[in-house]
């Protein structure tokens, strides 16, 4: 309490003129930690329009005593912390002298949890870091079912050996299940539908995993401005849950952005969405997107139903450039959605009335009109902690289409792309690991040029441009393939403040038949750096290839990691 006292005294900063700070002597504690200590903020070197922190002469022995309750927090049991006023700013300087270095761990526990105890015999003990670990061993036994367990986490200090002792003893109690749970939804949306969100079941183990995913869940429909899961355990193992759910009182929601990627150039777009129309979270919407390689303009209908389905349809117009031809279309489609907890199953039926012109290759890209039904059927398994931003989990992904040749369709052909990533956590580092394999047969009839797999741009071969890899014609248009493989490593690592660096290995095989020359590959490497926003992060990546780095490179921009 009283360094949340301080804290607040120092922010409102109400007596005297405001000087700067400094801190001399801190090795083991970054300097703006201390800052944040103080609840001042230091900007960054790149943040040149903010100006350093401040703070009232007056305050200077507060200050002081502050920053000493921080080292004992950290373990530093023995600082010594002074201040003075010199030359127009506060020093605060710091003797961290010893530290308390852990000397023993015992740990009496039914589930193996020594993987999240942070500490090792010989570490630096930190106050802080012990109290997230009691947090992280309660949320790993919760998740295992286990909602009422007790934990006795105790830490000894030995001031005249420096030395801290840990013990973890940790009682599981009985297991926990979800019990009845209660609906409160708002007059517009049924109770059963907010329930189908849910990854909740009555009579299942007890996880907070699922309570996240959720919210998640719930606030993924934007009908829904406020969520409230509420928990209670009664009779030592069932937890009761009550979910309060607000709808959006303005459900009618007006967008425009502007933005730009490597793959595509600069994008403009602008949209109207009806986030809850007629009530139970049926959304509308009309969006145009125009970037400098294609222009888009289409309509969505989804509607929620009560058995943890999802219906749809969309319609619209698209203008494409490819490298050699020109393309429009108008398409539609159809869906039925499942989700059972990570599972997401969608079966559609697609419509493309495609237009080929403006052709530079006439055979190659022959300019025709085709009709194209083509149902489809696509499975998502993911486990990801954050779509643009993920720091652990792993995704797999199936899709496969094709079509009969019929009065109702210009060809028989079949398409499967089956994609995987595995994100591995080495905080604060993380290695993320991506495969991407896809096949194209064309049984009879014709299909769009668009249709075959092209390669390169951020989101493949990052030593290529934009559809750029492989193959190309007379005219140095790449002739796309019928088959693919790539594979991308990444390992992303912090840097400074909000800035995270990546390098990475990005490889492709390529191939006319059904399966890729393996004999034959494009193998490019680089960096990349990060800065991460709420949006995710800003990023920019430096590719070039292996064999030929000189003349063979691209560079590539976009928001957000690329898996």
């Amino acid at each position: 309490m009283k360094q949340i006292f301080f804290s607040l005294l120092f922010s409102s900063l109400l007596y005297g003129n405001l000087i700067p700070i400094v801190f001399e002597g801190n090795k083991h504690v970054k300097e703006r930690e201390l800052y944040a200590a103080l609840n001042l903020y230091k900007p960054y070197l790149y943040e040149f329009w903010k100006k350093d922190p401040k703070v009232n002469p007056q305050t200077a022995v507060l200050l002081a005593q502050t920053i000493k309750n921080y080292y004992r927090s950290r373990g530093f049991f023995h600082a010594v912390v002074t201040q003075s006023e010199k030359n127009g700013f506060i020093e605060i300087a710091i003797n961290e002298k010893s530290f308390m270095r852990v000397s023993d761990i015992a740990i009496i526990s039914k589930i193996d949890v020594s993987l999240i105890i942070p500490f090792k015999i010989g570490q630096l003990f930190d106050a802080q870091i012990f109290d997230q670990s009691k947090k992280d061993v309660k949320l790993l036994y919760a998740n295992q079912g286990y909602c009422n367990m007790e934990l006795e986490a105790k830490a000894w200090i030995d001031l005249e050996t420096d030395s801290a002792y840990l013990v973890y003893d940790a009682t599981p109690n009985e297991l926990c299940y979800f019990g009845a749970i209660e609906i409160f939804p708002p007059d517009n949306i049924d109770s059963r539908i907010i329930k189908s969100l849910l990854y909740i079941k009555e009579e299942e183990p007890f996880s907070p995993e699922l309570i996240s995913r959720s919210y998640k869940s719930l606030y993924g429909h934007e009908g829904i401005s406020k969520a409230i899961i509420d928990t209670s355990v009664q009779d030592t193992n069932r937890s009761l849950v009550s979910v309060t759910v607000t709808a959006n009182e303005k459900p009618v929601r007006f967008q425009a952005g502007i933005g730009a990627s490597s793959d595509e150039g600069i994008m403009f777009s602008i949209g109207v969405k009806h986030r809850n129309l007629f009530g139970n979270l049926k959304t509308l919407s009309v969006n145009t997107r125009i970037t400098e390689i294609k222009k888009t303009v289409k309509s969505n209908f989804d509607m929620p139903l009560t058995n943890r389905n999802i219906t749809g349809a969309e319609i619209g117009y698209e203008d494409e450039k490819f490298l050699g031809f020109k393309e429009k279309r108008v398409f539609g489609s159809v869906y039925l959605s499942q989700r059972e907890i990570i599972n997401v199953f969608k079966e559609s039926i697609l419509f493309d009335h495609s237009t080929t012109y403006d052709s530079e290759d006439e055979v190659l890209f022959p300019e025709a009109k085709l009709f194209v039904t083509s149902p489809k059927l696509e499975w998502t398994y993911d486990t990801r902690d954050n779509l643009l931003d993920p720091t652990q989990g792993y995704l797999l992904r199936l899709e496969l289409m094709g079509s009969i040749l019929s009065d109702i369709s210009d060809a028989s052909y079949s398409k499967y792309k089956l994609s995987g990533a595995y994100i591995i956590p080495f905080l604060p580092s993380v290695v993320a690991l991506k495969i991407d394999f896809g096949s194209l047969h064309l049984y009879d009839g014709d299909i769009p040029a668009s249709y075959r797999f092209y390669s390169g741009g951020m989101n493949s071969n990052r030593a290529y441009g934009y559809r750029k890899l492989g193959p190309t014609n007379d005219n140095g248009n790449p002739t796309g393939f019928n088959s693919i493989l790539e594979m991308t490593a990444e390992y992303r690592f912090p840097i400074y403040g909000k800035f995270r660096g990546v390098v990475f290995n990005d490889n492709t095989f390529i191939g006319e038949g059904s399966y890729p020359d393996y004999n034959k590959g494009y193998y490019s490497a680089g960096v990349g750096l990060r800065y991460v926003t709420p949006i995710g992060p800003i990023a920019i990546d430096f590719g070039f290839d292996i064999e030929n780095p000189l003349n063979q490179y691209a560079i590539h921009f976009h928001i957000g990691e690329l898996f």
